[in-house]
């Protein structure tokens, strides 16, 4: 999410006939004839980090004035003593490319007063030489009755020029989210978030009681872009440590925090105050005055090269690798999904030897349970396929296609035919891929992964990286899909013109609630011990 003045770029063909993307000055990207001339493909490894930035510092942010948590005081009290503004630089490798400022203090809503949380965010960086911005302030407001539960939020955000609104509001028993964007607007109705006040305050007292070392406490967080708005964290107590802070040593509690797999390791100050937050081994947050947090970095960071897994060996043309083995080191505890074209043969501590196939048509049929077709039938807030417009869209590519199988390659050829490859259009929303034409490979995918289920095909997103070489050879975060056609799970990837994917493809995710594999950002190292290819 956190994304890329766009280059200008040309086509040209070389000796050999390959056709090859050139961006800027200095990079290209080999690809041969039948998959095309595509560069701007890799998934922005920041795909849900700034959300997951802006949720975790609405609660770990009002951690602060401790004290208050131990009388037994109502919630305007409470919400009173713990009013605060701090302010954060978002950075990658040491190189800031944002800031962010969480405040909470007492305000007025509809004539009564409520607690309200404002978050804002700001950044830019580079990805393959492209510009990419984005900017966020959304507020929360707090009841401060009962178990203060949200009464209203607005949020804003802008990626690359595109706006996207969200209003929510009281209705009965929950709320109403109202979601404007450029290609229309979309209400929906959720329960009350379990994110509160008092949950809040029962967070402070489990952290002023200085737990046990491994002792847990579980919090929310709210996501309205979600189909479920909440988001459940763990929260972990690891201990206390000394730092220097201000020149005067200072202890600090560590706890770590996960959300959906996804691991954040903090520290606070004993009043609570998060001092600092390390997301894998590339993303952190410091606690910074504001008028230093709100100064951009030296130099543009380029985030493509910062996240990417440079290899030993070239592979040459991807779609050419019939058959992979690889030694992964770096995973910790992470699992590698496994598959009819993906298993791990060994694993030693956090070290795997992972084998690899294009994929097939498996041998063994592994059918669809009723409540799994559901899920990925359903239209969520960015899958949005029961618009009329997707809909109509998808019949009108396939035509009196009746196979499953050969509608899902009609779907993923007109979709890498007509969405111009950017990382400069960055959107959650595949009603506005459908519109713009425009975006890298997390849109591509939403697009496809939508007009699949308009068209009755179960299909999900699967994320994980894939090879290439630009001048260095790498691999690079990416996203695809599987459509289930009723025998199996199918790899298709509409950004390189796939189904039954090549070799390259290493699957880390197949579920978009799934985020274990951001803690692999800047650890993950990949080692080529074997390589098949096509004659």
């Amino acid at each position: 999410m956190l994304q890329r003045s766009i280059n200008t770029y040309a086509r040209q063909d070389d000796q050999n006939g390959n056709r090859n993307l050139v961006i800027g000055p200095v990079m290209k990207l080999r690809r041969e004839n039948n998959i095309g001339a595509r560069a701007k493909t890799w998934a922005r490894p920041t795909a849900r980090l700034r959300s997951v930035i802006a949720a975790l510092l609405l609660g770990l942010g009002i951690w602060a004035n401790v004290e208050a948590a131990s009388q037994p005081n109502s919630l305007r009290a409470y919400a009173e003593k713990i009013q605060r503004r701090q302010a954060y630089g978002v950075y990658l490798k040491n190189h800031k490319f944002g800031w962010a400022v969480d405040e909470l203090k007492l305000g007025h809503h509809e004539g009564k007063e409520v607690a309200t949380c404002t978050f804002e965010m700001e950044g830019s960086f580079l990805s393959a030489g492209e510009k990419s911005s984005f900017e966020e302030k959304s507020v929360i407001h707090y009841s401060l009755e009962g178990e203060g539960q949200i009464v209203a939020a607005n949020e804003r955000t802008v990626e690359d020029g595109a706006e996207t609104i969200r209003t929510v509001v009281g209705d009965g028993n929950g709320l109403v989210i109202t979601t404007r964007t450029k290609a229309g607007e979309i209400n929906r109705r959720v329960p009350v978030p379990k994110d509160t006040l008092e949950r809040v305050r029962q967070l402070d007292q489990w952290l002023t009681s200085t737990p046990t070392k491994g002792a847990q406490f579980v919090g929310y967080s709210t996501f309205w872009d979600q189909e479920e708005v909440d988001g459940e964290e763990v929260h972990i107590y690891r201990g206390r440590k000394i730092i220097l802070w201000g020149g005067v040593k200072t202890p600090v509690h560590q706890v770590s925090v996960n959300m959906d797999g996804m691991v954040m390791d903090c520290e606070m100050m004993s009043d609570g105050t998060p001092i600092k937050g390390l997301m894998g081994g590339l993303f952190e947050l410091r606690a910074e005055k504001e008028s230093i947090a709100k100064m951009p970095g030296a130099e543009p960071i380029d985030m493509l090269e910062a996240s990417s897994i440079r290899v030993d060996k070239d592979l040459g043309a991807p779609d050419r690798v019939e058959a992979l083995t690889l030694r992964i080191v770096g995973l910790n505890d992470f699992r590698i999904p496994a598959s009819h074209r993906q298993r791990v043969r060994s694993r030693q501590g956090s070290a795997v030897i992972l084998e690899l196939m294009r994929d097939h048509k498996a041998p063994q049929s592994t059918p669809l349970p009723a409540s799994k077709r559901e899920e990925y039938l359903r239209a969520t807030p960015t899958l949005q396929s029961d618009q009329e417009s997707i809909r109509n869209k998808a019949q009108e590519i396939i035509g009196g296609e009746k196979d499953t199988l050969e509608k899902a390659r009609l779907l993923q050829e007109w979709v890498f035919r007509n969405v111009r490859q950017t990382m400069a259009a960055n959107t959650t929303s595949a009603l506005d891929v459908l519109s713009n034409r425009a975006g890298d490979c997390t849109e591509i995918t939403m697009l496809f992964v939508a007009l699949a289920r308009s068209l009755g095909i179960p299909a999900r997103e699967v994320g994980g990286v894939m090879y290439a070489n630009e001048g260095t050879p790498i691999f690079g975060w990416h996203a695809w899909a599987e459509i289930h056609d009723g025998h199996q799970w199918v790899t298709v990837d509409p950004t390189w013109n796939q189904v039954y994917v090549d070799a390259t493809h290493i699957n880390l995710a197949e579920d978009s609630k799934d985020w274990a594999w951001v803690n692999l950002l800047g650890k993950m190292k990949i080692k080529v011990l074997k390589v098949t290819k096509r004659k």
